[in-house]
């Protein structure tokens, strides 16, 4: 099969500039590749990046942001595919269907995007339009169904994740020798403990939140560090005043707070394994954040929020816990301490979510479901 892989018009591929979707993108491409299919990703051009290129056998196609939408259609016009994937961007499908009318056109959604980003008339047209949509969680999937019933047909949600090879387990040898490394890079004790968040710094994604339950944790676990990796946007490093307040408060809770900024996707990894705890504060109907799959490959144990998809991938008391109080830092300490102070428990169930992302959640399994999918509705 021909098959087009159309990123959205908000960060490149590969994931220079990190991003879900650019990651996603770039990791299955070879995948479908060596399943005897031709792969074409569309992208953004950066600076960093040559407007063609080939890798791993995958084509990528870049444009100028300005006018990135405009010259895909014209490629798609002039050059036919069997499937043509959208990541995230509902608002280009019916130009799209116009320009190649015989292809079979799939839409992945990572957001809560029909009925609200979309206005509800094109949202619905969408729905007709599209042969297949693709979800990050069934949270998403049963939020567009609610709204337009006539997508319940033609829509499956696909567990992302990643790939376990990048990332060093926490608990073995090599682990603790990352860990001692970016310890002292940091400027973090040897013998403290680490809890990690990883995210966009903005209110809905809970920073502040855990600021607070370090507050208490710091009271049963005084010799506990908080790393928070981030910034308000990716690859933004300029300071907001939500960021600003976080920082001063942060300051009065604790000196073992430690904020990174920005990160790169290949820069993340040791971070993970440096840490004993994850924790991600959703305060938002989150579709489901990709750090959990991050932690996890790390044998990680999470706290997560019950909030949109996060607890699917979850199961409470097994491989973390699920806040239901996701609002109240003290709801947030009361997980975290337990896992600080039961390192057999850490182990289990960072052993668990290790063996989830070879097994279950990876760019392989994805991939092997999308082309069995692609199969299905060509």
């Amino acid at each position: 099969m021909k098959i087009a892989l159309i990123n959205s018009d908000l960060l490149p591929c590969p994931p220079i500039r990190s991003g879900a979707v650019p990651l996603l993108i770039h990791s299955i491409a070879p995948i479908l590749a060596r399943l005897d299919n031709t792969v074409t990703v569309f992208s953004i051009q950066d600076p960093s990046l040559p407007n063609y290129e080939m890798i791993n056998h995958v084509e990528f196609i870049r444009f100028d942001r300005g006018q990135y939408i405009e010259e895909v259609l014209q490629h798609l016009n002039k050059h036919f595919f069997d499937i043509i994937q959208v990541f995230n961007t509902p608002r280009w499908i019916l130009r799209i269907k116009n320009a190649s009318p015989q292809s079979r056109l799939t839409l992945s959604l990572h957001n809560l995007m029909l009925g609200e980003r979309l206005g509800d008339n094109e949202s619905r047209k969408v729905v007709e339009t599209i042969d297949y949509m693709i979800t990050v969680s069934k949270f998403v999937a049963q939020h567009v169904v609610k709204q337009y019933p006539a997508a319940s047909g033609k829509m499956t949600a696909l567990y992302t994740g990643e790939n376990a090879s990048r990332y060093t387990p926490h608990f073995s040898n090599q682990g603790r020798v990352v860990a001692l490394r970016m310890k002292r890079q940091l400027g973090i004790p040897d013998h403290f403990q680490v809890v990690l968040f990883v995210g966009r710094l903005e209110a809905k994604k809970g920073c502040h939140c855990l600021i607070e339950a370090m507050k208490m944790v710091r009271k049963q676990h005084p010799e506990t560090a908080l790393v928070i990796v981030g910034s308000k946007w990716f690859g933004d490093l300029s300071v907001n005043p939500y960021i600003r307040k976080i920082q001063r408060r942060a300051r009065q809770v604790s000196k073992y707070i430690y904020f990174t900024n920005f990160l790169p996707v290949n820069g993340l990894p040791d971070y993970y394994t440096m840490s004993d705890v994850f924790v991600c504060p959703s305060q938002w109907q989150e579709p489901l954040a990709r750090v959990h799959y991050e932690a996890m490959a790390a044998g990680l144990p999470i706290v997560t929020s019950n909030r949109g998809g996060n607890p699917e991938v979850i199961a409470h008391g097994k491989n973390g816990f699920v806040n239901n109080q996701y609002d109240k830092p003290e709801a947030f300490a009361k997980y975290i301490n337990k896992l600080l102070k039961d390192k057999r428990l850490r182990e289990k169930m960072g052993n668990i979510n290790k063996k989830l992302i070879k097994n279950k959640y990876n760019f392989e399994q994805y991939a092997l479901k999308l082309t069995r999918l692609y199969k299905k509705i060509k």
